[in-house]
């Protein structure tokens, strides 16, 4: 896939759950381990009182974040709530009850990456920036690494090199899962627009790859809907 063929809307449509679920750790890893490096240096000649403290707390949050995120990335990859549970410590009925909730909200925010507030107009993102651009993500970690990891150093894609990739027919699923949603939820042209822009290129790839000229066909009038519904959107903020 090109990178004109990226959007924010439709990038993590490319990746596999999984691998969306592995950047979001990477991504959370990174900031504990930015976070971390800040506290070494010694000189505390403009610390508060209690602001070292502060900062370890902070830290420890961070530290939850990342054991959340790496508890619903083993769930994406199939590990049982038991075996979570024995790496923790603690029974499948305890790790069930303690990250159901954040699993939950993971799962939704694939399907409904954003949420509308009654009192405020712009809706907010339910899903992680990592999983929402994830091809962004994946370079930018990538370069983090190959500059703060000296075994790494000479590797071009330490990061989004190694995440699970996604078939075409994985992607074309994700797809019509998300025009169904956004058809079911009322999304705007613009936003529907998008994913039938990525369906007709998906069409495209399997016509030539499989060799299937209805593809071919169904991939023109993916792109003929998406025109209409640019142009119902452009009548909209006309």
């Amino acid at each position: 896939m090109t990178d004109a063929e990226r959007t924010p809307d439709t990038d993590r449509y490319a990746y596999s759950r999984a691998a969306l679920a592995r950047l979001v750790l990477s991504f959370e890893q990174k900031q504990l381990a930015v976070q971390a490096a800040a506290g070494v240096p010694t000189d505390d000649a403009y610390a508060t009182p209690g602001s070292l403290v502060t900062e370890a707390q902070q830290l420890v949050q961070l530290a939850r974040e990342v054991l959340t995120r790496s508890v619903i990335y083993e769930r994406t990859k199939g590990t049982s709530w038991e075996e979570i549970g024995e790496a923790l410590g603690i029974t499948r009925q305890s790790a069930h009850e303690r990250f159901k909730a954040a699993w939950d909200e993971w799962e939704l925010s694939l399907v409904e990456p954003f949420e509308k507030d009654e009192d405020w107009p712009i809706p907010s993102m339910r899903i992680h920036e990592a999983a929402y651009e994830p091809t962004r993500t994946g370079r930018q970690l990538d370069q983090w690494v190959r500059e703060t990891l000296p075994a790494y150093r000479n590797q071009e894609h330490p990061v989004s090199g190694h995440l699970r990739p996604l078939s075409t027919v994985e992607e074309m699923n994700q797809v019509l899962a998300a025009i169904s949603h956004l058809h079911s939820s009322g999304a705007g042209p613009a936003e529907r627009a998008a994913v039938y822009e990525r369906k007709a290129t998906l069409l495209d790839r399997i016509a030539v790859e499989d060799s299937q000229p209805a593809a071919a066909e169904q991939a023109a009038e993916a792109r003929a809907r998406a025109v209409q519904l640019r142009a119902e959107a452009e009548e909209g903020r006309a």
